[in-house]
């Protein structure tokens, strides 16, 4: 999994991008040095990104120590964003040796100013014992900090809490709550643990159309568990009617997720966020376009011109001009697209990513 959401920065200044329909506009190269004279200049945010530059070898080579490098040079000056992640550059060896026990710190660097995917991060850590000993409670405190900031796999995993008494009393109730928050906003692991109470009656009435429905949709968006899912579909199948399989279907069909906000950048950035999950770049009436990003997979990485703006589903508002828009998920290729965004243009910007 494992799902990140970070600040909202600032984007503009960076004069120019890669491509405006398709054609080139500024080379690489010219955008890099324009965020490495910034980020030599001691500002946190061009740190963070020439640090992405790096790591993906825009307008440079590819550098993962390089890439650390700055990234720890912003997380130093305190950028929740960049603590979170030199964590995960810690976690997964990127650029400097793993080391389980400094991902936790710089998890909890950036968890305790209030970002929600280090938040969510942490309580993992705390939940299997990686880095730091195993605290059922104080995994689940983490997940609800992280479920407060809009993180839809928190409501998963404090629906998980609740169904199996970890760091908390059982409480199917409670658990099934959780759990249906998490699958309305598409989480397929919440989809499947619904299919599953269901079938089986735990929390809810039992019900093989109900049942049907969610591992329908959890075996559509869980690539890796999609044949175990499909093994729980063919099961309940086998007690319904061709005509409850069809209402099932179309139950399925007509399902549309809550969309999940990305109030990680909103408890961090008061400022240029709403309440409505739209992420804001400063560009006044006139000026900005929106863009929506989705993604196949729950809770993609999305950045902006090398800056990370918040979790798929988002919707942004970018000033007018050409953006790079990159959505990344560990263990799949970084889905990569420029578009340009005109004045009141509403955009739409859908990505599969591949696996590594």
């Amino acid at each position: 999994m494992v799902n990140r959401t970070l600040a909202v920065f600032m984007l503009f200044g960076l004069g120019a991008t890669l491509y405006a329909q398709g054609r080139p506009v500024e080379s690489e190269h010219a955008l890099f040095n324009q965020v490495k004279a910034r980020a030599d200049k001691g500002d946190a945010e061009a740190q963070l990104q020439l640090g992405s530059f790096y790591a993906d070898g825009m307008g440079v080579p590819p550098d993962a120590s390089k890439a650390f490098k700055w990234h720890r040079k912003a997380a130093e000056k305190g950028l929740a964003s960049a603590q979170y992640q030199v964590g995960l550059d810690y976690a997964n060896g990127d650029g400097v040796k793993a080391s389980r026990a400094e991902a936790v710190h710089w998890f909890r660097a950036a968890a305790e100013q209030g970002f929600g995917q280090a938040q969510l991060e942490l309580g993992l850590c705390y939940l299997d014992g990686r880095g730091t000993g195993q605290d059922e409670v104080e995994a689940l405190k983490w997940f609800r900090s992280a479920s407060n900031r809009g993180l839809a796999y928190a409501d998963y995993q404090i629906g998980n809490c609740y169904l199996e008494g970890i760091g908390v009393a059982k409480d199917v109730e409670q658990g099934i709550k959780w759990m249906r928050q998490a699958a309305e906003k598409g989480v397929a692991a919440a989809q499947n643990s619904l299919g599953l109470a269901y079938e089986k009656g735990d929390g809810v009435p039992k019900d093989y159309v109900q049942s049907y429905k969610w591992f329908a949709l959890a075996a559509a968006h869980d690539d890796e568990h999609a044949a175990d899912i499909r093994v729980n579909l063919a099961k309940v199948e086998l007690n319904l009617t061709r005509e409850q399989i069809t209402e099932a279907q179309h139950l399925a069909r007509e399902f549309k997720s809550v969309e999940a906000t990305t109030s990680d950048s909103k408890a961090t950035n008061q400022d240029h966020s709403t309440n409505s999950g739209q992420v804001l770049v400063p560009g006044g009436p006139g000026k900005t376009g929106s863009v929506t990003v989705k993604a196949r997979d729950e809770d993609c990485e999305v950045l902006v011109d090398g800056v990370f703006v918040g979790n798929s589903p988002a919707k942004l508002h970018l000033a007018e001009g050409p953006h790079v828009f990159e959505i990344r998920k560990p263990g799949f290729k970084a889905f990569r697209r420029e578009l340009r965004v005109t004045a009141g243009s509403e955009l739409n910007l859908n990505a599969t990513l591949e696996k590594e």
